[in-house]
């Protein structure tokens, strides 16, 4: 089995992510972040084996819906916050948060924090072209 470092993306081939991958994947939050989110029913743990983590189709629910179809693979990276969205577009951040908001800019939403997949920036952007 192939070595992951702490800075790298999510390992692809694992079904179930841990805790920290997924505080490294937001970028934001605490334990206390997914004690609440798991209180409330909102971000069920599972266990494989001796194993316990969160499920994509557990993390994409809580974050605001499933993928759209084929885009599976771009919503399993690590998601950008708006800072590091607005270095992709010519844009500032409060103006992506904002278009985000009203809806026209894709975005995942972990409690009252704004976060975006690259692909979906990618083609928001090419979109306006």
């Amino acid at each position: 089995m192939p070595k992951r470092s702490k800075t790298s993306d999510v390992d692809h081939a694992s079904t179930l992510l841990s805790a920290a991958d997924l505080l490294r994947r937001w970028q934001a939050g605490s334990d206390a972040t997914l004690w609440r989110a798991e209180k409330d029913g909102l971000l069920l743990p599972v266990r494989e084996g001796r194993r316990r983590g969160y499920s994509w189709e557990t993390i994409w629910a809580f974050e605001g819906g499933q993928p759209p179809a084929g885009m599976e693979a771009a919503y399993r990276q690590r998601l950008l916050t708006s800072e590091q969205a607005a270095m992709r577009v010519p844009y500032r951040p409060s103006t992506l948060i904002t278009k985000a908001r009203e809806g026209t800019l894709p975005c995942r939403r972990i409690g009252t924090r704004v976060r975006f997949v690259a692909a979906e920036i990618d083609r928001w952007l090419c979109s306006w072209l």
